[in-house]
């Protein structure tokens, strides 16, 4: 990926455990965080913050606890369904350019979303021990029609997409779970939570 600059994805957030970075998320509402359910499978990690409004994790920044985590009730950790959660926050997000909610999605035809991005603070390399960038990191992705993908991954369930380059060389990595898969549609020049980074 490439780094982003500051405002690029207001409604990204770090989820940290004691500090650390493990894990990305999405500002739905001021009280409300959207992220994946695996990335609280084992135990509620102590000390968890959600880090809002920056870019730079290295720089000052704002610190949100939580007041409760919702787990979807029918997430299954082996076929990965249902991979979704939410925080609720214990004191609201006070919105500016660098903070503000994504919109969610009221259309589930793939075919009307275009500019596709993930971004997240995970790994930059694939298979080696490297920690987690500092600099929240951005990729262009492309949505792939669910046919193609169960070509690709034939265990892939109906409430899963695929998006990802063909020749491969760009992803989402370690770290990046639970953060968005953006897309924008016609000429809104909105930004829609597509998906959730989950596995693959």
């Amino acid at each position: 990926g490439t780094d982003a600059q500051a405002g690029d994805f207001p409604w990204q957030v770090s989820i940290q455990s004691k500090g650390k970075h493990f894990c990305g998320g999405t500002i739905i509402s001021s009280w409300w965080i959207l992220t994946a359910a695996h990335c609280f499978v084992k135990q509620l990690p102590p000390d968890l913050t959600v880090v809002v409004g920056t870019v730079d994790l290295g720089q000052k920044r704002e610190n949100k606890k939580l007041d409760s985590l919702i787990l979807h009730e029918n997430f299954d950790s082996e076929s990965m369904e249902n991979d979704i959660a939410l925080i609720l926050l214990d004191s609201p997000i006070q919105f500016s350019e660098q903070k503000m909610p994504i919109c969610l999605p009221f259309i589930s035809d793939l075919h009307v979303w275009k500019d596709c991005w993930v971004a997240g603070w995970g790994t930059t390399l694939a298979g080696i021990a490297v920690s987690a960038s500092r600099v929240l990191q951005k990729v262009e992705m492309k949505l792939v029609s669910r046919e193609q993908c169960l070509q690709w991954i034939p265990q892939l369930a109906d409430n899963m997409l695929c998006a990802g380059l063909e020749e491969g060389g760009k992803d989402a990595c370690q770290g990046d779970s639970g953060g968005p898969l953006v897309c924008t549609h016609g000429n809104t020049m909105k930004w829609f939570a597509v998906g959730i980074v989950s596995w693959g």
